[in-house]
């Protein structure tokens, strides 16, 4: 479901989520950022050089789908915003990213071992394959560039040896994705420590593909 947002909820909304990633060390330090598109050409970002956990809402900065600024004075927006509006230029129905470095899922990039082992029904039919970017430069448009492709059949992806990328209807359904991918990384990085992973098979992911008209969802790429 797509949200549409005013400036106000979008404030408390993109607040409140950058302080529960701040809290679950889904990021630490300074980083980590989060945008909504509040218009077609209208774009509400964190700023650089701010802890998100301790960001308030008056910090937040609007931007144009070129990343040039709304309003005079306010602060500089975050280094990494490009990586969002090409999301949005890619896709018109995305009205949220979320970016965060979750530590077990960067852990697999860093390793080099794939994510995209399908062992939880809840993963496959929210997520379904989560690809891989290529290593590009943090900051630059070499990220842009990585991801271009991608974003536009996947709601989520992991930027090699950096972090993940989610986006969706609204900050929530992005949040929530990227949960789902931290979770799904320490689910199989448990099993890899026990010794082994049983993967589900294509005749189940077939039928999980199948439950997903009854909740409600759109088919993941598998």
């Amino acid at each position: 479901m797509i949200q549409k947002y005013s400036q106000t909820q979008a404030r408390t909304d993109i607040t409140e989520i950058a302080r529960l990633c701040y809290e679950r060390r889904y990021i630490c330090g300074m980083e980590g950022n989060f945008s909504i598109r509040l218009e077609e050409n209208l774009i509400l970002t964190t700023p650089a050089g701010v802890c998100k956990g301790r960001m308030n809402e008056d910090d937040l900065v609007l931007v144009d789908l070129t990343g040039a600024p709304k309003v005079p004075g306010q602060k500089r927006p975050s280094t990494e915003l490009k990586m969002h509006l090409t999301v949005y230029q890619n896709r018109p129905d995305v009205k949220a990213c979320v970016h965060a470095h979750p530590t077990y899922a960067v852990g697999f990039s860093v390793a080099g071992v794939d994510l995209n082992q399908y062992i939880l029904p809840e993963v496959v039919v929210t997520l379904g394959k989560i690809p891989v970017a290529p290593y590009a430069t943090p900051s630059t448009d070499e990220v842009s560039n990585s991801i271009a492709s991608l974003v536009k059949e996947h709601d989520s992806l992991i930027l090699d040896h950096h972090g993940a990328l989610t986006y969706g209807g609204d900050l929530w359904d992005a949040y929530y994705k990227l949960e789902t991918i931290e979770h799904h990384a320490q689910t199989l990085y448990v099993a890899h420590t026990l010794g082994k992973v049983n993967t589900l098979g294509e005749s189940e992911i077939s039928k999980l593909m199948k439950t997903c008209s009854v909740y409600g969802l759109p088919q993941p790429k598998i």
